[in-house]
């Protein structure tokens, strides 16, 4: 065989050859509505069906000038928040996001209605990006 047909063999497997899927998958993305004057704030659970662990670093959507990533806590017997500047999730291991634990804060969001999906993409230290939709709910 000559070192043409070689080459055309090689880059036809390569072209036939299905895109490599993430091991990152996320599921129950959902944002509740604000009380009066509040952010939103945005859940899922994400998992990482990968041999190594994955960091979060950022996160966006078009319909927010910003999203930051926070982790509730209590302070002084009062629930607060600490911004975070990254999230690990662990190898084979999923992390939730939901209400007095992990979530994501929504800043200067457009008016949010219930029962409508807000895109939101997720960003990981690797430079890997995953969208996925929230539906919002008055939770």
């Amino acid at each position: 065989m000559s070192k043409t047909m070689v080459l055309i063999t090689i880059l036809a497997s390569l072209l036939a050859a299905p895109a490599l899927a993430s091991d990152l998958k996320v599921a129950n993305g959902w944002v509740s509505l604000p009380f009066h004057t509040e952010a939103p704030l945005g859940y899922f659970v994400i998992q990482n069906r990968g041999s190594k662990p994955r960091t979060i670093v950022a996160a966006t959507s078009p319909r927010c000038e910003s999203i930051s990533l926070q982790r509730a806590v209590l302070r002084d017997g009062r629930m607060a928040s600490n911004p975070m500047d990254e999230m690990q999730i662990p190898a084979g291991g999923a992390v939730a996001f939901a209400p007095r634990g992990l979530f994501l804060q929504l800043m200067s969001s457009e008016k949010l209605a219930e029962g409508e999906t807000l895109p939101i993409e997720l960003e990981f230290a690797d430079g890997e990006k995953v969208a996925f939709d929230a539906t919002v709910r008055d939770d």
